[in-house]
């Protein structure tokens, strides 16, 4: 379980950093959310008759459809909080996604104080990377600028989109493939029914196919792992992702390495040690 999580966290870091250098050519939101979502149903769209597996009831369309519409949210949150934030630090803020994943199964299954340190690690984390300064507070007037608030709106229709998930996947209504053909096709529907983007882009097919085979194996780790192991702490080491994204900003972005960066870092690491005990 926690290698897929960990593998699940790399590629989440790989795909917003490659997503970013797409969305900066397309110079379109939108036209990149269709577009990558369009690539990832045809993908998987080619091997669904060898692995298609979906119990069909009125509870598993509702889960399902609940499942695609946060989803659908938390991409637009995400995309847009891309556009005015660093790479970096967006990665943190989607680290906030297991708190909104802990809340719901703590009411469903009950409350449980080793499952919330780890997630309470990872906000702290979130709230060093905004202190500016010596002002300790300086975080509470930072989370009001609208970038940081898309990626918290992110993290939150994340967190809350994997309880559902995790069920579909736990009483095996659903199997991993199948979840993301019909979760990728829906959001791009959603997305293209709304604002209608251009989405023929033949000088980026390349690069959205990758990205469409990375975002696949990235999901399909994330939904295995759920199906296996406690939801909230699988979701908790798939968005470890901030340490990942850190040095690759780095390194393809000249993003700064700034203090409050590292000592979140070293927080949401702290995180994952719990977790691993």
């Amino acid at each position: 379980m926690f290698f897929l999580a960990l593998i699940s966290s790399f590629l989440n870091a790989v795909n917003a950093l490659y997503a970013k250098k797409i969305t900066m050519q397309m110079k379109d939101n939108n036209s990149f959310i269709v577009t990558s979502f369009l690539v990832v149903t045809i993908i998987l769209g080619c091997v669904m008759p060898w692995y298609y597996s979906f119990t069909v009831t009125p509870a598993t369309i509702g889960l399902l459809i609940i499942v695609i519409i946060l989803d659908a949210l938390s991409n637009v949150s995400f995309f847009l909080a891309l556009g005015r934030i660093e790479v970096s630090q967006l990665a943190v803020y989607t680290a906030l996604t297991p708190l909104f994943t802990f809340i719901p199964n703590s009411i469903l299954h009950g409350f449980d104080i080793h499952i919330l340190i780890p997630v309470l690690l990872i906000v702290l984390g979130v709230y060093f990377l905004n202190v500016r300064g010596k002002n300790l507070l300086s975080p509470l007037v930072e989370i009001k600028k609208p970038g940081n608030l898309l990626g918290v709106a992110a993290a939150v229709s994340a967190g809350l989109s994997m309880v559902p998930t995790q069920q579909l996947l736990v009483h095996q209504w659903i199997n991993a493939p199948t979840l993301y053909f019909f979760r990728a096709s829906g959001i791009a529907l959603i997305i293209y029914l709304i604002h209608r983007p251009k989405i023929w882009y033949p000088k980026l097919n390349m690069h959205l196919s990758i990205r469409g085979v990375l975002a696949i194996t990235q999901w399909i780790a994330l939904f295995a792992a759920l199906k296996i192991a406690n939801g909230t702490l699988v979701v908790a080491l798939a968005y470890t992702s901030p340490i990942f994204a850190l040095f690759l900003a780095r390194i393809y972005y000249k993003e700064k390495i700034t203090a409050a960066k590292l000592i979140a870092c070293c927080i949401t690491i702290l995180g994952i040690l719990f977790i691993l005990e």
